[in-house]
């Protein structure tokens, strides 16, 4: 019997009502993307506008006046990347499978097997590429944003370089780096991939450098004799194959930038019933920047 109102019992509600949460995890879940200076509202490119204030102190003891001291403003801009993944996922395929008790043919009982595991990989996924993309991207790409690496090579007039040869010990590199932090940096750390994390760790064992504590983060540990934390990262694994990289910097000064604020990243998650697939939609737009290089103590151990 015909009716004018929808009848919508039997449409199910997948992810689409937990968008936003999904969304959230996708491009703030890595851990560099939770450890940056985040910025959002970002919806092309954006300039951080800088300021540099350097005070003088004078004689106050004589009247007059006598100025000194400079304010410079400068900028860096950010060059985000509007970023999507595609994906169809038809349920019939799993038909004269074992999986087959997973698919319901009826029209208006269409659901997802595994659902909540085939969109929680992807998001596992989503944020394992952009950990890497976070460091790894490369400028001037449409599917990519320029990351943290490209940054300070080209500005590698500005970064404080720091050049170690081939066959140094983690612990040695890490501490070269640490040494040419400049002194006006506050609460700095050290970045370092996680293959040269775990062998700055073996470095410390090995020399009876290392006391365990519950204080320090997973794949965190300060450099002994200092306050600084080296962290190891994914996104720096395999980045050169002719360099192991160190980033020592205050984690203020490696900015990651989303939307966030508007409607420009979406998570969705629906049956097309033109193309009888299930079809998912992740939009959303990234990018990184430093905001002073001259702050930076870029490290480079050769292979």
């Amino acid at each position: 019997m015909a009716t004018s109102n929808p009848n919508v019992n039997a449409i199910t509600g997948y992810t689409e009502e937990h968008s936003a949460e999904l969304i959230s995890k996708s491009i703030l879940g890595g851990n560099s993307a939770r450890l940056f200076n985040l910025q959002t509202g970002v919806k092309g490119d954006q300039a951080l506008n800088l300021m540099d204030v350097d005070v003088e102190f004078q004689d106050g003891s004589n009247c007059g006046w006598t100025e000194s001291g400079s304010t410079e403003f400068s900028q860096r801009i950010i060059h985000p990347a509007v970023l999507k993944v595609n994906m169809a996922f038809c349920d019939k395929k799993l038909l004269k499978t074992w999986m087959q008790h997973m698919v319901k043919i009826a029209a208006g009982t269409e659901t997802l097997p595994w659902e909540e595991k085939w969109t929680g990989d992807i998001v596992a996924n989503v944020q394992d590429k952009l950990e890497k993309m976070i460091y790894q991207g490369a400028s001037g790409q449409t599917n990519e944003f320029e990351g943290i690496i490209s940054i300070l090579d080209a500005a590698s007039a500005e970064t404080v370089n720091v050049s170690i040869a081939s066959g140094t010990t983690a612990y040695a590199a890490i501490k070269a780096v640490a040494a040419k932090i400049p002194a006006a940096v506050k609460d700095p750390v050290i970045l370092v991939s996680l293959e040269m994390y775990n062998e700055y760790m073996q470095d410390l064992v090995g020399a009876n450098l290392y006391h365990y504590n519950p204080g320090d983060g997973a794949n965190e540990y300060k450099l002994p004799g200092t306050s600084i934390r080296v962290i190891g990262v994914a996104g720096l694994n395999g980045a050169s194959a002719s360099y192991d990289y160190i980033i020592g910097a205050n984690l203020k000064n490696l900015v990651y930038a989303v939307d966030l604020e508007g409607d420009s990243e979406k998570f969705d998650l629906w049956y097309s019933k033109d193309n009888r697939e299930f079809r998912l939609d992740i939009e959303f737009l990234g990018g990184t920047q430093v905001a002073l290089p001259s702050e930076v103590a870029y490290g480079k151990r050769a292979k």
